[in-house]
């Protein structure tokens, strides 16, 4: 009886996760925030948004960026959108601010009104989370899809955010993935 092989995209997941959680909380890990912010910066310059509103995140600890990444890329926005992660697996959006709390994930959340994700609508770019990207543009999130329910038929540069070796060859992907615009590295970002 042959033993069944792991779905393409959980065998990524699992090894990206697992090399995230051997970073997590080293100085490493810090220098590459720090590098992640400054090419988020640049890449908002190079894609015209800088001065727009922009959706962007606040890492895990062992994601991507540093903890008030956010509010780092505060200065070069309008105003900044941060998701809220709701029971039905759908993003809310709410402006980030003074008022922001620590969300059921231990992420800073914002506590304005939210909206739904017709609200990216008005952004110049989406900076989003991802786990790994290919040259072609393909994410993998952590497999719950929201982020592809809420980039579903928008017409916004969209930036994945990742460290450079989860830059892979391809990402296994399905019709309902969203494709990304432009990655963001440690080492600079590239429009895809």
């Amino acid at each position: 009886m042959d033993t069944p092989r792991p779905h393409p995209k959980a065998a990524l997941r699992s090894a990206h996760l697992a090399d995230r959680r051997a970073l997590r909380g080293t100085q490493r890990k810090s220098t590459l925030d720090q590098a992640i912010v400054q090419a988020s910066l640049e890449c908002l310059e190079d894609f015209g948004a800088s001065g727009t509103n922009i959706a962007a995140y606040n890492p895990l600890p062992s994601e991507p960026g540093p903890a008030d990444f956010a509010a780092r890329l505060a200065p070069a926005a309008r105003a900044v959108f941060l998701p809220i992660s709701l029971a039905d697996g759908v993003l809310a959006w709410a402006q980030a601010g003074q008022d922001d709390a620590l969300g059921s994930l231990g992420i800073a959340e914002p506590r304005g009104a939210r909206f739904t994700s017709a609200v990216l609508r008005s952004c110049g770019m989406l900076v989003v989370p991802a786990l790994a990207v290919d040259r072609q543009g393909m994410r993998l999130g952590k497999g719950a899809g929201y982020y592809d329910r809420a980039l579903a038929g928008l017409d916004v540069p969209v930036a994945a955010v990742v460290f450079d070796w989860e830059v892979v060859e391809a990402v296994p992907h399905d019709a309902h993935d969203q494709a990304v615009d432009a990655v963001i590295t440690p080492e600079g970002f590239f429009r895809v």
